[in-house]
């Protein structure tokens, strides 16, 4: 059964990165413009003076906007390191570096820009509002990922945790569906969802 469910992720995986590619670069940076409007408009947000936000890949929802904004609003922005054994590390960055060393200097996992290890770690309990990515995600929270299980693993440790973060999936709708994911028993449900049509709240939301 766990095989046939790994065949069936693989499979849905190449489908959406298949159709996320012809959306029309227009159309996508509109949406992903309206999402980063919906996001700031969210309480976790404007609540929040630390956000974990993920750097977007190609073809993901544009996060600049989202890391700009925060740096402004004056909130500790962090960004993903990921190390062996499925470890993803909250690293607190600055603006400046940021923004003028993270795509041309940072080392590259995956082809994304992530912070050198002579930038210390945060803790996840310091952290108020995690922004995490997805290929695709369902009405009861689910995200289908690329694979790789970094958040997932970084959730359920988070959740043990006495002082836990918001997670929230930013979405195009058009990947937000009504059929259950296939899942495995590690997948992590996500709290808040936000596509550019507005803010879901799954069943197993906050």
């Amino acid at each position: 059964m766990e095989d046939k469910i790994l065949e069936m992720k693989k499979l849905l995986r190449g489908s959406l990165m298949e159709e996320r590619a012809r959306i029309p670069a227009a159309e996508a940076r509109a949406a992903d413009s309206r999402i980063a409007l919906n996001v700031f408009g969210t309480d976790h947000y404007k609540d929040s003076e630390s956000v974990f936000v993920f750097i977007n890949a190609e073809g993901e929802v544009d996060t600049m906007s989202v890391i700009h904004r925060a740096f402004s609003d004056g909130k500790t922005v962090m960004v993903p390191r990921t190390k062996k054994d499925r470890v993803m590390e909250p690293v607190p960055v600055g603006e400046e570096e940021f923004f003028q060393r993270a795509r041309s200097e940072w080392p590259r996992s995956f082809n994304i820009p992530e912070p050198p290890d002579r930038f210390p770690a945060a803790d996840a309990s310091g952290i108020d509002l995690v922004i995490v990515p997805s290929l695709a995600l369902d009405s009861l929270g689910y995200r289908l990922g690329y694979g790789g299980g970094y958040y997932d693993h970084f959730i359920a440790a988070a959740r043990k945790q006495k002082k836990c973060p918001v997670f929230m999936a930013i979405q195009r709708a058009v990947f937000v569906r009504d059929e259950t994911l296939p899942r495995e028993p590690y997948d992590m449900a996500i709290d808040v969802i936000v596509t550019e049509n507005g803010i879901l709240i799954p069943s197993s939301g906050v």
